[in-house]
């Protein structure tokens, strides 16, 4: 197997694996959007909340904000040691006249913060207070679309790329037996630590399914 990096921005990473098949494949960009878990909003505490929408409403916006993630110091809950860390709790207090933000959400971990700034989430009037506490904790996409730290998808054919050192189908050395992957990021991890994390998940889940299989023997 031989691995070659064709594009990489701060969100998108674009890279060919020769070597493999279309089910190693599959399973790569699977691991990658499904198993890599992040920081994201599941529980809500409103202390106030005077704005148009109901906390319901209001809940589904704020889990949906992208949170950056330390996978280094967040455990899962049902992986997590007596000592680990499983929870990050933000705070917002707001008072109109005022359009609400990502923003405005103060984190109790510096390095764990929204990823962008300027998503909105309600308008409040004048002397109008929003005050909650918010709950986050890892997850991963296969168990709600909120966790997924982005996109991944591959081609396994002859394209023509415009952006990368004017590569050209019928002049690239891109054949079908090759799998070129794309990875967009939504932040909360870059490209590269979403594929690392894939392949130690892999390697997890293989060296778990050997030692089921022998003891099956």
């Amino acid at each position: 197997m031989e691995i070659s990096i064709l594009d990489k921005k701060d969100n998108e990473l674009i890279f060919m694996i020769k070597g493999i098949n279309n089910a190693i494949a599959n399973t790569i960009r699977r691991t990658i959007i499904s198993d890599v878990p992040t920081l994201a909003v599941d529980e809500i505490n409103f202390v106030k909340n005077q704005g148009p929408l109901y906390d319901e409403i209001l809940a589904h916006r704020i889990g949906l904000i992208p949170i950056k993630t330390d996978l280094k110091a967040y455990s899962l809950k049902e992986e997590a040691t007596t000592k680990a860390i499983t929870e990050l709790k933000l705070t917002l207090k707001v008072k109109g006249p005022k359009t609400v933000y990502s923003g405005d959400f103060k984190s109790k971990d510096e390095k764990c913060i929204p990823v962008y700034n300027n998503i909105p989430l309600v308008t409040l009037l004048k002397d109008k207070e929003l005050v909650l506490e918010a709950t986050a904790v890892l997850g991963k996409g296969k168990d709600h679309m909120k966790f997924s730290p982005g996109l991944c998808y591959y081609v396994n054919a002859p394209v023509k790329f415009k952006d990368l050192n004017d590569l050209k189908s019928e002049d690239s050395e891109i054949s079908k037996e090759n799998f070129v992957f794309f990875i967009e990021s939504w932040g909360q991890l870059t490209p590269k630590q979403m594929f690392d994390e894939s392949m130690d998940i892999l390697d997890k889940n293989l060296a778990e399914f050997s030692k089921k299989i022998e003891k099956a023997k």
